[in-house]
């Protein structure tokens, strides 16, 4: 019978504090786990980007630097979760400083997506160049001008703020 009791030591005691300390212990360590999570796929994207210099193959490096900037992007968007907070009285200032917040962080995220589309249109335009084929080289010079597009059209938001 003890043996059997002795089963239920390994189960951890149940948690204290109030519902909020312990959402937001809950919070704090899967924001911990997840930014943890995005540098391992950073890493992963990082090493593959160097394992695929050694081909002349695009399409490899390509999606080891997406791989890369994924992991990054998971890793920053968890570091911005502050901006959800709620507070207990919502008066007109604090709707408006939550609305900025929002906007600022989802701004930031849109010119980032363009940037991000600029690089890779760039990478694919100099990769295309040893090639004598023009179509890659016009895909690329495309996904630059989708990007600087996407960075253009962020700095709008600024006019809603």
């Amino acid at each position: 019978m003890q043996h059997l009791l002795a089963i239920f030591t390994a189960f951890p005691d149940a948690p204290a504090g109030s519902p909020a300390d312990m959402a937001e212990t809950g919070i704090a360590f899967f924001t911990t786990w997840i930014q943890r999570v995005g540098g391992i796929v950073s890493f992963i994207g990082a090493v593959k980007l160097a394992l695929s210099l050694k081909n002349d193959e695009g399409r490899e490096q390509l999606t080891a630097i997406l791989t890369m900037i994924s992991g990054f992007m998971i890793t920053a968007a968890v570091g911005g979760l502050d901006i959800f907070l709620i507070p207990d009285t919502y008066t007109e200032a604090a709707a408006t400083t939550e609305f900025r917040a929002i906007l600022t962080f989802i701004g930031r995220w849109i010119r980032r997506a363009g940037a991000a589309g600029l690089l890779f249109g760039g990478i694919m335009t100099a990769l295309a160049m040893k090639d004598n084929n023009p179509a890659p080289k016009v895909n690329g010079v495309k996904y630059m001008a989708v990007g600087g597009m996407v960075c253009a059209i962020a700095t709008i938001i600024n006019t809603f703020v």
